[in-house]
């Protein structure tokens, strides 16, 4: 009985100690729980704050492209009644660039007589002065109105070649660099369509219209151009006017 007795004691000792072992596992277990749930809070928002950070940044990035859009356009429309006239060498104008275009420019485009150019200001263009093997700069030149301008364009179109004392002059509209680039991209497609002698006009900022079996068409990727003149033309004429 005694060491029955004794026995029990232990045993009892033992599953006390049990016990609290796995009290201890308990609260160890709570304790990470809390953690894991504090935690996974923490990443919610985390996670929450990353879309709302992607979303400001997704509003952010249109509106930024918006305002460069309507920038670019501002620039572009305050230089509406601008011309770059290039070929002219440096220093004809004697600092008197005004002067200079409104005595040559009507004798070159052959422009009536009485045809009075309301120059409002003329300069070269702003970068430093090429050396005698480099090429001129280019004058901008800005006229009192906007159908002077087009005039002048128009008389230059219909020119095949203007020279001045052995130089060649050419007249172009003065658009800012990236629009230039833009309206540069229908270049080789502008070639295609002259080639077949389809009617065709780039309009501002930079959309080509296509007049094709009574039809017009307006085009902003060049390669839209390319697929419609595959479906239209023949392929003969088609892949004959990509190797000219």
């Amino acid at each position: 009985i005694r060491n029955n007795h004794t026995l029990l004691i232990q045993l009892t000792s033992g599953i006390s100690e049990v016990k609290v072992a796995i009290q201890g596992l308990q609260d160890s277990q709570d304790k990470l729980g809390a953690c894991i749930m504090e935690a996974e809070n923490r990443i919610s928002k985390i996670e929450d704050r990353e879309l709302g950070t992607e979303q400001n940044c997704k509003y952010l990035k249109q509106h930024l492209t918006t305002a460069l859009e309507r920038i670019e356009d501002l620039e572009n429309r305050s230089r509406r009644n601008n011309l770059r006239i290039m070929g002219f060498p440096e220093g004809v104008e004697d600092g008197n660039p005004v002067k200079f275009l409104q005595e040559v420019l009507p004798e070159l485009l052959d422009l009536e007589e009485g045809q009075i150019l309301e120059i409002e200001r003329a300069h070269r263009t702003l970068a430093p002065r090429p050396t005698p093997e480099q090429r001129p700069r280019a004058f901008i030149v800005k006229f009192l109105r906007y159908p002077i301008r087009e005039l002048l364009l128009r008389l230059a179109r219909n020119k095949s070649q203007i020279k001045w004392k052995d130089h060649r002059i050419s007249l172009f509209p003065d658009w800012s660099r990236d629009l230039q680039l833009k309206r540069q991209r229908f270049w080789e497609v502008r070639r295609l369509l002259r080639e077949k002698n389809i009617k065709y006009g780039l309009f501002y900022p930079a959309i080509l219209k296509v007049t094709y079996n009574g039809e017009t068409l307006s085009f902003m990727d060049p390669g839209e151009v390319k697929k419609f003149l595959a479906q239209s033309l023949p392929r003969e004429d088609y892949l004959r006017c990509q190797t000219l």
